[in-house]
């Protein structure tokens, strides 16, 4: 009994009935692709904050050993001569180091001006962690449309798969009561036929559908990573925004153009640092002795010192003009680029937006297609039951009223998508489940 409980819980755990908006949180946590985006986005912010100590001095220990190959000595031949004379002992010659030399230096080196080269050093660091979050926005905003997709694709090819099965079950009907008035000679024999083929092509469409939704279902959980059930229905909004206000905030908040103003910053950096290549350097540095040999040329050195040194390039191995040149064309090419790209974008809002319409439209237009549809197919349900109307007549009565069903939910589903791309357009992906209106069943 016991394992029979676990084994219908995790069941239930793997077949969980869950809503778009808690699926798309799933995703958030735990998509592989996510997560390596916002671990771009760490380490953008870490080589952000690291390019902050370079206004700091670098403080080094140095530690040296040389060998000579001959001690260092002075020549004092000449006073021990005069010496000599004296009758005092001098020699000749006089060691100041050993051949082995040993030293430990602490050694300061500090930039005070270098013609702007940290200033937009810091630039591109900021600049490229504010590209690792509008690409990991990017990254999101590609997850979460395929979410909606195959969501939504699961849900649509469920209830066409509902629809395609009433419509076998009745056509099943229609054929067990014309075999019904073909034994009581209501009808022809060609009659029955006719509605038996039409009952073998529904049981080929409804083997279809149900394909079909067993495939949508294997996108999802692959998506999502874990079995689930979607609870969310497909809906018709009752209200929409202008499209100026789309229009609007995709120039402002879509995270595609922040990647060209982020590359427009690091642009502007790197023309700072190609000109400060003409600027001088001025660093100030220091050195302080921590050992020295105990010889008299060592001992002679001091304990410390320090001072500024100017640099300043006179020649260089590259062309600083032709590389400033080359910097200032890459700023002009990536504002070109996104002015194409402003328009570009326009198009799309407003395709977009208008085909999102369109598909309210004639989900909304549809209505009296249905109502129409399933009036004829009443009224010829009850002719051929009378023996008033033919079974062909029956069947197109059957399929009109199908078509008029599957339009309306492909029509639901074309708005739903549309609605989704605005979302993420304007830069609100996740205002998409703000707009969940009318359910449709």
């Amino acid at each position: 009994m016991r394992k029979t409980l676990l084994l219908f819980v995790l069941v239930l755990s793997l077949e969980a009935s869950t809503s778009i908006e808690d699926t798309w949180q799933s995703i958030e946590i735990k998509n592989s692709g996510l997560k390596a985006a916002k671990n771009d986005v760490s380490i953008a912010q870490m080589k952000k904050n690291a390019a902050k100590s370079m206004y700091l001095p670098s403080v080094s220990v140095t530690g040296s050993y040389t060998h000579l190959s001959e001690k260092v000595n002075l020549d004092t031949s000449d006073i021990s001569a005069v010496m000599s004379h004296l009758s005092i002992p001098f020699p000749s010659t006089i060691d100041l180091s050993e051949q082995d030399v040993f030293l430990a230096d602490l050694q300061l080196l500090w930039p005070l001006y270098v013609g702007g080269k940290i200033d937009a050093a810091q630039d591109i660091y900021k600049a490229a962690a504010d590209e690792a979050k509008a690409l990991k926005e990017m990254k999101k905003d590609k997850e979460f449309l395929k979410l909606v997709k195959c969501y939504y694709g699961v849900v649509v090819s469920e209830l066409l798969y509902k629809t395609r099965l009433k419509s076998k079950e009745a056509l099943q009907l229609h054929y067990e009561n014309a075999k019904k008035l073909k034994e009581q000679g209501q009808i022809a024999k060609i009659e029955l036929l006719n509605t038996k083929v039409e009952l073998d092509a529904a049981k080929v469409d409804l083997l279809k559908a149900k394909h079909k939704l067993e495939l949508a279902h294997s996108a999802l959980n692959s998506l999502v990573e874990q079995n689930i059930t979607p609870s969310s229905k497909l809906f018709i909004n009752s209200f929409e925004k202008e499209q100026e206000y789309y229009e609007s905030k995709t120039r402002d908040d879509y995270a595609g153009l922040k990647i060209f103003d982020a590359k427009e910053k690091q642009s502007k950096a790197f023309i700072s640092i190609k000109e400060a290549s003409y600027k001088p350097e001025v660093m100030a540095f220091g050195n302080y002795n921590l050992y020295k040999d105990e010889s008299a040329l060592m001992e002679s050195l001091p304990q410390w010192f320090g001072g500024v040194m100017v640099k300043i390039n006179l020649v260089a191995r590259n062309d600083r003009s032709e590389e400033l040149e080359a910097a200032k064309l890459t700023k002009t090419k990536i504002q070109n680029l996104r002015e194409e790209s402003l328009k570009n974008l326009a198009l799309l809002v407003e395709k977009t937006y208008k085909e999102m319409l369109a598909a309210k439209d004639e989900y909304m237009l549809l209505d009296s297609t249905l109502a129409l549809a399933e009036e004829n197919y009443r009224l010829r349900t009850l002719s051929f039951r009378e023996g008033l109307s033919t079974s062909v007549e029956l069947v197109d009565a059957q399929m009109s009223l199908l078509g008029a069903k599957t339009k309306r939910l492909n029509a639901a589903y074309t708005y739903v998508q549309k609605l989704s791309q605005l979302c993420v357009l304007s830069g609100e992906r996740e205002i998409f489940f703000e707009f969940m209106g009318e359910e449709i069943e």
